[in-house]
């Protein structure tokens, strides 16, 4: 795997706006025998170089890509396979592959960024861009305060205004959904562009309040202390399910950006731009009148999302994207010194004067608030160490040069080693394997992903039909973004008088991708979904339909598809018009999806014209 194969993408991800993503419903597949490799007219599937390096099913090679620095945090770039030495719980491992990357500027390489071409008629989910430099990206979004968007985005024009020639980027906007704003460009203006249109869409931006506050405080400080207390309680409990719905849009869309980004060769580089969220909420005693009455026999309400956090980290380790979360906040003073301000991070009212000195019992409140903010702070950016930890980046906070912190992200992750291994270890049980990394050289400084989840991929097709319909339902909403987990390229046929005026789409699933399995019978087996929704051109879904195909190969013909495509079709009879069109194949096996978006237009037939039927296949 040579260097100029392993492009180095750096993601701007803007993480903006919150609002609810419509799931379709998904129509139940019917199941039949693959067709022919030479049934139909098929492309012919170009494959690109580094595909490898990504945790496969099949051969169950787990990649680890290793930042190597001196004590002086100047890359190390003279180390070879066996300066390495590579440990899984402890059992050391053969690294079976191995490869040095740094940017092509250092090594007299101008930097390129080609776009592939396609004909029309042809559509594939696989990366359009090569580059023999890194593709560089950033983020921000749903988990930075109003405050700290307009501070962050300014940082990032300002350090865009100094890009170096040549330095491709990539701009996503991540919230309730997925949205690319800006592919690869090397163009600044285009990324400054990118950049202002996440402001524009940024009304999704949000806090965890409660409606507690808003209540007059004289009201308030009348109250008995039970019913306050029961406000109180109403008032956590409402920011604890925003901040539940947070957390659960932030992760699902990682994983989706994980998906989305699968198929770039060699590590990716994700600069998330936020306040982040903590891994466990506590949520404190709203104790009124201290420690005695309802207060004393109230249990504060505990909330982990460590586990989701994990299964985050570890889709985007799997597909080689390194975190490196940027901590948004501007040093400021904490906002409990304000007399300005009447409740707390938890929605509390904490009185009306000097934070809670108007009423018993609150007097103390201010110190409990400082306190409060002080362990907010080192829950977060705990969160961030742990995904960075767990990816193989880096976290920058307590810091108020945000362009500083990005460009040193960049180039942290400009320059490493790619280890490859086979476990040796062959019980897929599900449990966290923890990777530790050594070199030869003193003094050196390794950063890299913490280890993996040893999941059995056959325990995909084991969950509940529900779920899966799900899964292959929300790839084919066009607002989702594309996923390049699994490439295929796929034929329009235009629709004619002939082929009675209907579009047919001849798929082609790169075969190397698919989990095959040699069973008992001597033969083959995969299982493929294949899937197209069509929306008109106003973005109204108006068809959705898919099949399953389901093969069992004998050797002779496997090896024909491995040296071509694996085929699936589908047939849509639709009236005359402009369609968008969004793929969709599922590896039913591994779980694995990729989805591509396209378009057709059906003619209207001349008057008198009648279509001629198909012949009706058995």
């Amino acid at each position: 795997m040579g260097n100029t194969s392993r492009g180095l993408i750096f993601i701007i991800v803007l993480l903006v706006i919150f609002a609810a993503v419509a799931v379709p419903q998904q129509t139940a597949p019917a199941t039949v025998a693959p067709a022919s490799p030479q049934a139909q007219p098929q492309p012919q599937l170009t494959t690109q170089g580094g595909t490898a390096a990504v945790l496969k099913v099949k051969t169950r090679l787990v990649v680890v890509d290793v930042v190597v620095v001196d004590h002086k945090g100047v890359p190390v770039t003279d180390l070879k396979a066996e300066d390495f030495t590579l440990r899984e719980e402890g059992a050391e491992q053969k690294i079976r592959v191995f490869s040095f990357q740094q940017p092509s500027q250092s090594q007299g390489q101008p930097a390129t960024l080609a776009a592939a071409t396609l004909p029309p008629s042809r559509i594939t989910n696989m990366p359009r861009f090569k580059t023999n430099s890194t593709l560089n990206v950033l983020l921000d979004g749903i988990n930075v305060t109003s405050q700290n968007q307009k501070y962050a985005r300014e940082q990032m024009l300002k350090f865009l205004e100094k890009l170096p020639a040549g330095q491709p980027i990539a701009v996503y906007a991540l919230g309730s959904r997925l949205r690319m704003l800006q592919d690869f460009t090397t163009d600044p203006a285009l990324l400054k562009a990118a950049v202002k249109k996440a402001k524009d869409n940024a009304m999704g931006v949000r806090t965890e309040t409660s409606n507690a506050a808003d209540l007059p405080p004289g009201l308030l400080e009348q109250m008995p202390d039970a019913m306050l207390q029961s406000i109180l309680r109403f008032g956590q409990d409402q920011a604890i399910n925003q901040m539940d719905e947070r957390v659960s849009l932030t992760l699902a869309q990682l994983g989706a950006l994980a998906g989305n980004l699968a198929r770039y060769p060699g590590r990716k580089n994700l600069i998330w731009l936020s306040e982040a969220f903590p891994a466990y909420l506590v949520p404190s005693n709203p104790a009124v009148g201290g420690s005695s009455g309802i207060a004393a026999t109230i249990q504060p309400l505990i909330k982990t999302y460590q586990t989701q956090i994990d299964h985050a980290a570890d889709l985007l380790s799997n597909a080689q994207v390194a975190v490196y979360p940027v901590d948004a906040t501007t040093l400021t003073n904490r906002d409990a010194y304000s007399s300005l301000s009447n409740s707390d991070s938890n929605g509390q009212y904490l009185g009306r004067s000097a934070r809670g000195a108007g009423r018993v019992g609150l007097g103390s409140q201010q110190a409990s608030e400082i306190s409060r903010s002080t362990e907010a702070g080192i829950d977060a950016h705990s969160t961030m160490n742990s995904v960075a930890d767990q990816t193989g980046g880096k976290a920058f906070y307590n810091t108020n040069n945000l362009e500083k912190a990005i460009r040193e992200s960049m180039d942290d992750g400009s320059t490493y080693y790619t280890l490859g291994y086979y476990p040796e270890n062959k019980a897929w049980d599900g449990r966290f394997r923890k990777i530790a990394v050594k070199v030869n050289r003193p003094g050196a400084k390794l950063h890299y992903r913490q280890g993996f989840f040893a999941v059995e991929p056959k325990d995909y097709i084991k969950q509940d039909p529900k779920i899966l319909a799900v899964d292959l339902g929300t790839a084919l909403d066009l607002n989702n973004p594309i996923s390049t987990a699994l490439p295929f390229q796929a034929v329009v046929v235009p629709p004619s008088a002939q082929n009675g005026n209907k579009v047919q789409i001849n798929f082609g699933v790169d075969p190397h991708a698919i989990s095959f399995e040699l069973r008992d019978d001597g033969l083959q087996h995969a299982a493929i979904d294949c899937g197209v929704r069509v929306y008109t051109k106003t973005g109204e879904s108006v068809r959705i339909q898919g099949n399953a195909f389901n093969a069992a190969l004998t050797a002779d013909q496997y090896q024909k598809v491995m040296q071509m495509i694996f085929p699936c079709n589908q047939t849509l009879d639709l009236s005359p018009g402009e369609y968008i069109l969004r793929l969709a194949v599922r590896d039913n096996t591994n779980g694995l999806i990729g989805t591509a978006n396209g378009s057709a237009t059906v003619p209207a037939l001349a008057a008198g014209q009648q279509s001629t039927p198909q012949e009706k296949k058995p």
